[in-house]
């Protein structure tokens, strides 16, 4: 089989059109052209088609993983489902994974630690919501504790309790029930809210 023409997308100048003898066969981006060393008038093996193709399917998928990555850090397990969500095919999406975790690009230490800091200092949470939300997002027991060790969730109640709740009185009864429900569905842990609660 042989090349006949190689030509630049109308609609995506990064990628280019290939013609296998006088016919359109595939496109694939410009990378792969200069990397795979593809020339009008050369021989191309189905084989070698093949595997530029399953070359230009990873790339399309690398690429979609860093655009999802440029809204903000995600867990090895979300992007994984997103990846797979679009239809991508799973042994692909795998070696893209394997990848950018190889390459440090995902990293679910450094995940679950920019998750703890926003639920600490910009929407504070307590321990129980976050280790909710980390187990979902598929990240590791061992590493959920120790994130959760830079934080001090006692400490943070009794700050949230000054900021949003002192309009309460934690001796009325009322008030006090109102009080433990806020904090506990905000996921602090209930015997440290009721232990706080208990000292006022």
């Amino acid at each position: 089989m042989k090349i006949s023409k190689i030509t630049p997308q109308k609609r995506n100048k990064n990628r280019c059109s290939v013609y296998i003898d006088g016919q359109y066969r595939f496109g694939v981006t410009k990378d792969l052209v200069l990397k795979y060393d593809l020339r009008e008038n050369s021989e191309i093996t189905e084989d070698e088609i093949q595997n530029l193709l399953l070359h230009d399917e990873k790339e399309k998928i690398r690429g979609r993983a860093y655009r999802l990555l440029s809204y903000r850090e995600r867990s090895a397990r979300e992007m994984r489902e997103r990846l797979l969500r679009v239809g991508y095919d799973n042994s692909l999406v795998e070696e893209v994974i394997h990848d950018l975790i190889a390459n440090d690009t995902l990293n679910d230490e450094r995940f679950a630690s920019l998750f703890v800091k926003d639920y600490t200092n910009l929407k504070p949470k307590g321990n129980r919501f976050i280790v909710h939300e980390l187990t979902k997002k598929g990240i590791a027991r061992e590493t959920i504790e120790k994130v959760l060790t830079t934080r001090d969730e006692r400490e943070l109640m009794q700050q949230f309790m000054q900021r949003k709740l002192k309009s309460l009185d934690a001796h009325d009864f009322k008030d006090r029930q109102k009080i433990a429900r806020r904090l506990l569905q905000r996921g602090f842990t209930p015997h440290i809210v009721y232990d706080v609660l208990n000292q006022q």
